[in-house]
């Protein structure tokens, strides 16, 4: 049986990008940063894009500050965007469900001094038990891909 699950927490880095698309989608757009620790070389990080066209998620996504710690669940795309002659793709996490893990106070959006103290965890916002949608409302049909300028 084949599965495409994908499950990441770590930081957002900037605030949430949200959008409306010509087919009357909401698209919100973010990315998360994830440290990986590699055995004798230090920690890097990866860098994620992540989408959402489920109105819940864009909703809840688009109150996170940068730096605050999150959790999202979803399944690894490639989108296509852009006009005739002028395609382009890349693969990003589609998001089902997501939450804030974690709130720092002082971070890039406080005093910058970059304590860690956590605030509270946010609501966990999955439409991943909420049956089927009406085609065209959750992006998947490929309507939601179109007029997008990247990823």
């Amino acid at each position: 049986m084949d599965r495409n699950e994908v499950t990441l927490v770590g930081r957002v880095p900037e605030v949430v990008r949200v959008r409306s698309l010509q087919s009357g989608i909401t698209l919100g757009a973010w990315r998360v940063v994830v440290r990986r620790r590699r055995p004798g070389r230090g920690v890097r990080v990866d860098t994620i894009s992540c989408v959402s066209f489920e109105p819940e998620v864009t909703v809840a996504a688009a109150e996170w500050l940068p730096d605050d710690m999150v959790e999202v669940v979803g399944s690894l795309r490639r989108r296509w965007w852009g006009g005739d002659g002028a395609k382009s793709s890349g693969c990003e996490v589609e998001v089902h469900s997501a939450r804030r893990l974690e709130r720092r106070e002082g971070g890039p959006s406080g005093d910058g001094k970059g304590a860690s103290a956590a605030i509270s965890s946010g609501p966990v916002c999955s439409l991943l038990s909420a049956g089927p949608v009406a085609p065209g409302k959750s992006g998947k049909s490929g309507k939601g891909a179109r007029g997008l300028s990247g990823p």
